[in-house]
């Protein structure tokens, strides 16, 4: 037989141990949609490892993202470390892997038809004309494993372990968590290392401190916010859902009053006279998220206005406004009013026709709460809304 000489192998090497971060987490609020079909929670698979990949992205971007000044530099960071679109030279492989186990799946619950969680949160998910309610997921407990690979620096590690904070504190999983849906907290011997403080946010969470001065994506640097402890997360819910109902007709410095008509001069002052404003609109809800949709009542006879206001180009705009449960260190919880550093759009579209958006400079609203702007008038209005029991925090 031929003599065949083998190539000298390599000698084995033990693989660097990859540092692990490993969290129990469980739902406090029902959460909704996040599956593959829209509006609908996956039954097999409630909480996908792509969907939590998804909301560090953003939350890495709105914390370490906040350091750089353009989005070609934020792109190459979030790139290096998050991994990218791949190519033949160029495989953008990303530095954490997420792991996801499913302890409990919780039940399946009609939230969208029940009474006594907030309408202005879960009318998406309410029946609507020949579609159903749609089902939320409640009780879901699971553990996240964040794999970690050797080649981070101790400055991403640092990242990571930020994002992963503003995303237990401020996100959740599912749709409209900015409105309290999805809402999580942490179990086990160390959930106050990852839980917020009712005081000292800011410096629990270790936002960076070299952050630039304006950006052109939704940042935590410069937003501000407010904290107000309650008994449970159903309570912080229903309070938000109070102060927002009361907030979005302007009930200021006045009770609210469901059947009372709203005082922003949007709708009547403003909307319902399109051919006299030219080509600028001043307008307030528009900074609180888009599109919105002025819908056709049945029955109704003094609406003067029907129709859809719309960013131009992008067709959406997510509310810089954060209203959600919060769980907090120690077992306790709070409602989370916070609004974050993001732009501001300069143009409209309604009903198919452009114009160009300013700020209103005489609203009564506005007038009413000594707000510079409708974000302002938000955070002071919750101040108003809640009192002496609201903390403040800057981040």
């Amino acid at each position: 037989m031929r003599k065949v000489n083998l190539p000298h192998l390599p000698d084995w090497q033990e693989p660097a141990k990859r540092e692990t971060i490993e969290l129990e987490l469980r739902l406090i609020t029902p959460m909704f949609g996040g599956g593959y079909k829209a509006r609908e929670v996956d039954p097999l698979l409630p909480i996908r490892p792509a969907a939590i990949r998804g909301h560090l992205r953003f939350w890495w971007r709105a914390t370490a993202g906040a350091r750089y000044s353009s989005v070609v530099d934020l792109h190459k960071a979030e790139t290096e470390l998050w991994g990218g679109a791949s190519t033949k030279d160029n495989p953008a492989v990303g530095k954490v892997a997420i792991r996801v186990e499913v302890k409990d799946k919780g039940q399946m619950v009609g939230y969208g038809s029940r009474g006594g969680l907030p309408k202005y949160f879960l009318f998406p998910f309410r029946p609507q004309r020949n579609i159903p309610a749609t089902k939320g997921c409640v009780n879901v407990v699971f553990t996240l494993r964040l794999i970690l690979d050797t080649s981070l620096s101790e400055a991403q590690r640092a990242e990571v372990t930020t994002a992963l904070k503003a995303w237990i504190a401020f996100g959740g999983v599912g749709a409209r968590t900015r409105r309290g849906c999805g809402a999580l907290t942490v179990l086990g011997n160390n959930a106050n290392q990852w839980l917020p403080p009712t005081q000292g946010l800011a410096e629990w969470l270790e936002m960076p401190r070299d952050a630039a001065s304006d950006h052109d994506w939704t940042t935590l640097a410069g937003a501000q916010g407010i904290v107000v402890p309650t008994a449970s997360p159903e309570d912080a819910w229903r309070e938000l859902g109070r102060f927002w109902a009361r907030f979005r007709k302007g009930h200021f410095p006045q009770s609210y009053s469901p059947m009372s008509g709203g005082k922003w001069r949007d709708y009547r002052q403003v909307l319902c006279q399109l051919r006299n404003q030219g080509n600028t609109l001043r307008l307030a809800k528009p900074f609180l998220g888009l599109p919105i949709i002025y819908q056709k009542i049945k029955g109704a006879r003094n609406l003067c206005f029907t129709g859809t206001l719309e960013p131009v180009g992008s067709g959406r705009m997510a509310s810089p406004v954060i209203l959600k449960p919060i769980a907090l260190q120690g077992g306790k919880f709070g409602a989370l009013v916070l609004v974050m550093h993001a732009p501001k759009p300069d143009k409209i579209r309604v009903n198919s026709q452009e114009y160009t958006l300013a700020a209103p400079t005489k609203d009564p609203v506005l007038q009413a709460l000594d707000a510079a702007d409708v974000l302002d008038a938000v955070l002071k209005g919750a101040k108003q809304h809640f009192g002496q029991r609201s903390v403040s925090f800057d981040l």
